[in-house]
Order: structure tokens, then C-alpha cells, then sequence
């Protein structure tokens, strides 16, 4: 099994497959003026040049106009790896992967790699959808490995060939295990780690916190994926989770929350629903409220709601979340001894239910 393809093998189109501009330290290597180019690109990477540090890089791995030093290869590449630059993090892979002046190390591999294969890189989408095919050094996950091999297929025809093979789904679930995140100008950055043959469907949620006393607010952003990672643009001081979901829809594993310093993450989210003009049910449901979010919850008081959902119950969208309904049914007022619960699948964010009280006289 092949999966190196170091950035060195790209010489001969490093300009144009990394944008760096005429007269500049990419023309003085190729005219093979590495000193010239080293000079430039150190002038460069002093002013945060990604591209210019890539380049340095370059010129210590491959010992370009002087002698070969992967450590030095390896610190120039992680500052611009840090930056976001795609092509110094599938390098950061590849020396990771493959032990190149160091141990291997394919869980720091399968991070690197996923970096850049959320920036479209092909070859690491490739290298990363046969580390889960393979379970070499992370769990093996046929559903994740085919994400990435769909998206590196239009470029590479051994993706291609492969990403032909869909797994079967799965109800399978796991939490994701967080490996990385990150916010920067650009939003935030979440990897994970995806448990061996559960389903490939995640939720990235990002949401912001109330105010103590104010209603939550639905998530902002809200997207599926079946890879192990993802980039959330113009996201700031949010909280933020991943969600495993059963492909039937009926049940999910979360992961902890991200959340931005001193911000306390819900233990549920509780919307009430009521009817505005039932005599002191507003009034009731604001109690309520204040009582719940005292007690950790986000709420929020929905007396808009469509004469279709005017019913007394409690309804939960995942399973898993039953027994939080439960726990809710035990504050409120019962018709008769029990408090009507239902599942109405896909209806609700994980950890989110709703509690129809506007029958309620």
C-alpha cells in the first residue's frame, strides 16, 4: 500500500500548485538559486508568510543548498501548518505517517491529515480515507473511509476506484472523541476520532449562550457529515458539539461540549410551548422556566405555537433523551398520574425536547 506523496515529488509545479507570486523566492528555486530562495523566504516567513515557510521547508527536508535537517524541516512546516496551509499539514502527515525524522505516529497522522483534507486537499483525503479503511493506527471505519475517498475522487482515479464500494449504514453510535479544535478569524475547527463500524453520519452543532435569563436561541449552524472533521466559517465565542446519529434518525451519541472560556455548556435544552391566551399559563411557564434554568437548563417560552401542536405532552426527537423528558415530566402537573411523553423523530436537536403545555387549563 502506497500513501507518501511528500510535497518534494511536486517541484517541477511548486509555483502554480501553491499560488506563489513572479520574483519571488519560488522563481529564485526554480532557476535553482536556493540560497536566493532561502533569503527570500526568510525575509517572507518574518513577515508570516505561510507559503515562504512551506518553502523553507522544503529546502531543509530535501537539503536544497544545504545540508538536510528534518527537524528544521519539520519546525518550518508546523508554522505553516498552524496557519491553516494545507499543503504544510499533509506534510506534517506524511512525516508523522510514514517516521520520517521521527516515530511514527499515525493518531498525530490521522490529525494532520484530516486538517488538510477539510482544505480540499486530495492526497490527504485519499491517505486519511486508507487509514480508516485499513484501521492502521485509528479505528477502522469503512463508511468514514468512503467520505474521503469521494472527495478526493475527482481528482485522484484510485479514490475514485475505491469510493465505488459504499459500506452498508448503520444504527450503530459512539461518541466522537474530540482530537482537535481550534477558533480562529476564519471560524472553527473540529476533528474527531470515529468509533470502528458506527454509523457515518455526524451533526456539528455551534450555538451561542443566553444571556441568564433569556431564551436559548436554535443552533446557528447545523450540518451532517460523514467525515471526522470539519471547518464552521464566521463562528465566534460559540459552543459547539458533535453528534453521532444513527442512520434511522432515532438515537445519537454526543461528544462533550467546546465551549469558549467561562461559558457553562446546558445539561438539556427545554422549549416550552403555551397557549397565550389560557388565563396565567405565560405566567406559569416563566416560573417554570426561571426553575429550570436554575437548575442548568436553557429554555426558552414559545407562545406562538400552531394550532397543531396545541396538546399537553412531552416530545424528545432521540431516544437517549427519554429519560431527560422523564426527569422534566416530574416538575409539571400531571392529567390524571402521568405526564403524556412521545418520540417524533427528527423533531429536535439532540438533548433537546419540547413541553406542549397548552391544553393545560
Amino acid at each position: 500500500m502506497q500513501r507518501f506523496h511528500h510535497t518534494f515529488c511536486l517541484i517541477a509545479s511548486l509555483c502554480p500548485a501553491i499560488g506563489w507570486a513572479q520574483d519571488s523566492g519560488a522563481d529564485a528555486f526554480a532557476a535553482r538559486d536556493f540560497a536566493g530562495a532561502r533569503a527570500i523566504w526568510l525575509a517572507e516567513a518574518a513577515q508570516g508568510s505561510a507559503e515562504a515557510m512551506l518553502g523553507l521547508g522544503l529546502l531543509a527536508d530535501r537539503g536544497f543548498g544545504q545540508s538536510r535537517d528534518l527537524d528544521r524541516a519539520f519546525d518550518w512546516y508546523q508554522q505553516a501548518a498552524d496557519l491553516g496551509l494545507a499543503e504544510a499539514q499533509f506534510n506534517i502527515a506524511i512525516m508523522h505517517d510514514a517516521g520520517i525524522g521521527r516515530a511514527r505516529d499515525a493518531s498525530a497522522a490521522q490529525l494532520w491529515y484530516t486538517r488538510a483534507a477539510l482544505r480540499d486537499h486530495a492526497r490527504a483525503q485519499y491517505n486519511l480515507g486508507l487509514l480508516y479503511e485499513t484501521g492502521d493506527g485509528v479505528a477502522a471505519n469503512p463508511a468514514v473511509a468512503a467520505h474521503w475517498f469521494d472527495l478526493a475522487s475527482p481528482k485522484l482515479p484510485a479514490a475514485a476506484e475505491k469510493s465505488q464500494d459504499l459500506p452498508v449504514g448503520t444504527n450503530a453510535i459512539a461518541a466522537p472523541q474530540i482530537l482537535f479544535s481550534e477558533e480562529s478569524v476564519a471560524g472553527v475547527e473540529v476533528v474527531w476520532d470515529a468509533a470502528p463500524e458506527t454509523s457515518a453520519t455526524f451533526l456539528v452543532e455551534a450555538l451561542h449562550a443566553p444571556s441568564s435569563n433569556a431564551d436559548y436561541d436554535a443552533p446557528f449552524f447545523a450540518q451532517t457529515t460523514a467525515g471526522s472533521g470539519y471547518l464552521v466559517g464566521g463562528v465566534n465565542n460559540a459552543l459547539l458539539r458533535v453528534s453521532n446519529l444513527a442512520d434511522n434518525d432515532l438515537d445519537y451519541a454526543s461528544s462533550q461540549w467546546i465551549a469558549p472560556e467561562g461559558v457553562t455548556p446546558p445539561i438539556g435544552r427545554v422549549t416550552l410551548i403555551v397557549e397565550p391566551e389560557a388565563i396565567g399559563m405565560r405566567d406559569a411557564a416563566d416560573i417554570f422556566a426561571d426553575q429550570l434554568r436554575s437548575a442548568g437548563y436553557w429554555v426558552r417560552v414559545n407562545d406562538e405555537a400552531p394550532a397543531a401542536t396545541r396538546d399537553y405532552y412531552i416530545s424528545y426527537g432521540f431516544s437517549s433523551d427519554q429519560l431527560f423528558a422523564s426527569e422534566i415530566a416530574d416538575y409539571l402537573p400531571a392529567h390524571g398520574e402521568i405526564m403524556p411523553m412521545k418520540q417524533v423523530a427528527a423533531a429536535a436537536y439532540p438533548g433537546e425536547i419540547f413541553v406542549n403545555l397548552s391544553a393545560l387549563q
